[in-house]
């Protein structure tokens, strides 16, 4: 099947979806990617080599897939949707592997029975899209380049600088090993059906010095810090998850020799400041912590 003939007709997607006697849910995010340009401004972010091992979340009825299947990618997809599913297969057959269901709860379960992904992508879930990606970033599963279609705001949060009024704890995790870039912004139109909301694409580069495996004290120590975005570091720290796991005096100790101001709001740290804290926190911790 050509291209034209369906990622770039609304009408015949409107169809093929009648056919199959498929009712999209708003719940999942499926609003499928029509403009062909677009496409091709996307795969282009991934940087592709031949062979590569893509994962692709949420294909729907494969606007990307088929983009990637001509790239000679080994691409598996995670798809929720049954009907959708069902047209996967008979689109592309066995040129993909389909993961079935939430990837929240199989993305674990294929990263330990396959290969780790060379690269991600996905048009994600207005609902669940952040969720997804900072679980990738707390498994250490994002690879050296991940592109992500979502929510405008979401994309905001992921690219801010401390001190800005979009800086969050999901800045500083998306932050914690890539560096965040956007790619473009996509209006409802370029999509079927068309959402009302604009969408932004972003591509998330990892860091050369990226720290590597769980680092769960750092994730601890981000949504610590904002508890509450109108109290000091050291209130918010005090009643937090760290407190709790090593002593108020150990974090004292820590946030001392790196230099972390306390009386600082948790919103103005940086990165590095934060890795800084929990690196030196990691040196000093007493025995019962570990």
């Amino acid at each position: 099947m050509s291209e034209k003939s369906l990622w770039d007709s609304k009408q015949k997607i409107r169809d093929l979806l009648e056919e199959q006697g498929i009712r999209l849910k708003k719940r999942f995010g499926q609003n499928f990617l029509v403009d062909a340009n677009h496409r091709r401004r996307i795969i282009s972010a991934l940087e592709l080599s031949k062979g590569d091992k893509v994962w692709e979340i949420g294909p729907g009825i494969g606007s990307l897939t088929h983009v990637l299947i001509a790239k000679s990618c080994d691409l598996t997809v995670f798809e929720i949707d049954h009907g959708l599913i069902r047209i996967l297969r008979d689109l592309f057959d066995s040129s993909i592997s389909i993961v079935e269901g939430d990837f929240l709860k199989t993305f674990k379960e294929t990263a330990r029975s396959t290969a780790t992904p060379e690269r991600i992508i996905g048009n994600l879930p207005y609902s669940s899209g952040s969720i997804m990606i900072a679980s990738l970033v707390e498994e250490d599963l994002l690879p050296e380049i991940a592109v992500f279609t979502l929510q405008k705001e979401v994309a905001d949060r992921m690219l801010a600088l401390p001190g800005g009024k979009d800086y969050s704890s999901f800045s500083l995790v998306c932050q914690f090993r890539s560096r965040v870039e956007k790619i473009c912004d996509l209006g409802g139109n370029a999509f079927f059906p068309p959402p009302q909301v604009v969408s932004s694409v972003v591509r998330l580069r990892r860091r050369p010095d990226a720290s590597t495996g769980n680092l769960p004290d750092y994730f601890t120590a981000v949504h610590d810090l904002f508890r509450s975005r109108r109290k000091t570091a050291a209130n918010n720290l005090k009643n937090g998850g760290l407190s709790s796991r090593y002593g108020w005096d150990t974090l004292q100790k820590a946030a001392e020799r790196s230099s972390l101001d306390l009386g600082r709001r948790g919103e103005t740290f940086s990165r590095e400041e934060v890795l800084g804290f929990v690196e030196t926190l990691s040196g000093i911790r007493p025995a019962s912590g570990l």
